[in-house]
């Protein structure tokens, strides 16, 4: 089923919806809304940003504790083959949960030496779950023949879930309980792959504010579908914003489709948008990935006077012509991301902005927890009262805390950072952030994001606060 709505039906929806919001101004969420340079990174294809949840990846069962009423369950201590020193040490480093060393032990291994069965799988599992999942494909792919193919099945089916292409992953999945219908883990990872190839409806409310009385309410409904392939990507959605000061208020509705080939070697995305009324501009950007999408390059048209969160800005009707790049790496110490944007305004302003991330992999904390540190910047030709723009520049130094919890129906995280001045309009701030997602049926899910914001600009303390909540509706 995929809905169909005009757009005076969908204005005649949204608008008293908007009016009914009733969400205070809460303290709790993820980077606020408030920041030109954290909507500039939205622009890429993808559902609203209301949905960036940081959802728990799926994990199946390695071989050692392989679900014992399962087809596929691992060999007994008495089937275990005998094992030369190296390969000892790479079970001794399994047990011991250094799984970093094994995928890098094991690599080695396999050049010099065909491995057993057993022995391949969990180097394979190690690889994946330490993110070189270029590296643990062809190690899966070696043992889809013989005792741990539904293993090697999954565990490739779960790659791919991971990296988005979840149309792959549904139909190993599905040969696994074709022949294994009891696997627990093929089914979680079935039920969350077809979450991702589904159609589904998302409606979604956003209110917020900052210290300088600019206030935003927000409510989008989106709607995503796949063609009987699965590599392509399409999504209509249709929000309207009321932005407003003391004795200012704008509003503006627009409608937005979103596309995306999977199946080229680029896998571009295309986006438009064109507001509804009083602003007859087209916005349109285009992204392409590289390097087996680690690095993602971006270019076009924006809406800056939304993106700005201002309604003099949004009255101007501003735009921008906007390049980016994103990057992102795994490392033995952690993930390495770097995204750098830069926008020519339509008012003769330029801004640009930077970020540099890097999540740990180290755990002092426990599992849950996950340290990180990062470097922003941001810079603007010309100082002006409609948005942001430090013409001094301004570069903050931050570190913190995530926590990620979840399971196949629910997920929550929260984080809290703080920061230092490095340079210009930037002092010391800290923020903290929170939400999650409940999936009340199968195919029904809540969930919410909360932020909120301490630090410096334009010289003087800045407080910024946002709230969302969404419904989402699967057709499957």
């Amino acid at each position: 089923m995929k809905p169909s709505l005009c757009l005076s039906t969908l204005r005649s929806i949204l608008a008293p919806l908007l009016l009914l919001q009733m969400l205070p101004l809460t303290t709790l969420a993820q980077t606020t809304d408030f920041s030109p340079s954290a909507a500039g990174a939205r622009q890429g294809f993808g559902t609203p940003a209301a949905e960036s949840l940081i959802l728990a990846p799926f994990k199946y069962i390695a071989p050692t504790n392989a679900d014992t009423t399962s087809k596929s369950a691992g060999p007994t201590e008495s089937d275990k083959p005998k094992r030369k020193a190296n390969q000892q040490r790479i079970l001794d480093l399994n047990a011991a949960g250094d799984y970093q060393a094994v995928g890098t032990e094991g690599l080695a291994l396999m050049v010099g030496e065909k491995p057993d069965d057993e022995l391949q799988l969990i180097v394979a599992n190690s690889l994946a779950w330490t993110g070189r999942l270029k590296e643990a494909i062809p190690a899966y792919q070696g043992l889809r023949a013989g005792k741990y193919a539904d293993q090697a099945a999954v565990g490739l089916a779960s790659i791919y879930h991971w990296g988005g292409r979840d149309d792959r992953a549904v139909p190993l999945y599905r040969a696994v309980l074709a022949n294994d219908p009891g696997n627990s883990s093929a089914l979680e990872g079935l039920d969350l792959a077809t979450r991702e190839t589904s159609p589904r409806t998302l409606l979604s409310f956003g209110r917020g504010g900052d210290s300088s009385d600019d206030e935003r309410r927000s409510v989008t409904l989106n709607h995503r579908w796949r063609d009987s392939s699965g590599v392509h990507l399409m999504e209509v959605e249709t929000s309207l914003v009321v932005d407003s000061l003391p004795g200012v208020e704008t509003s503006q509705q627009d409608l937005t489709f979103r596309y995306q080939n999977l199946s080229l070697a680029l896998k571009p995305s295309l986006e438009l948008s064109m507001p509804t009324k009083d602003d007859n501009s087209l916005y349109a950007s285009v992204h392409i990935k590289l390097f087996d999408d680690k690095v993602t390059l971006s270019a076009g048209r924006v809406n800056w006077g939304r993106m700005a969160t201002n309604p003099n800005a949004l009255a101007m009707h501003l735009s921008a012509m906007h390049a980016g790049i994103n990057a992102a790496k795994d490392y033995s110490f952690g993930n390495l991301s770097a995204r750098f944007n830069f926008y020519d305004v339509s008012d003769d302003n330029t801004v640009w902005t930077s970020n540099l991330h890097l999540s740990s992999s180290w755990r002092p904390f426990g599992s849950h927890f996950r340290p990180f540190v990062g470097l922003e910047t941001r810079g603007g030709a010309l100082l002006t009262p409609n948005y942001w723009s430090p013409a001094q520049g301004s570069g903050t130094l931050y570190a913190g805390l995530l926590g990620e919890w979840g399971a196949s129906n629910w997920n929550l995280y929260g984080s809290a950072q703080t920061g230092l001045r490095l340079y210009g309009d930037a002092g010391t701030s800290w923020s903290l952030s929170a939400g999650g997602k409940y999936w009340v049926t199968n195919n029904v899910a809540l969930s919410v994001n909360l932020s909120s914001l301490d630090s410096w600009r334009d010289n003087a303390a800045y407080r910024a606060q946002a709230a969302t909540i969404n419904l989402e509706k699967l057709w499957r």
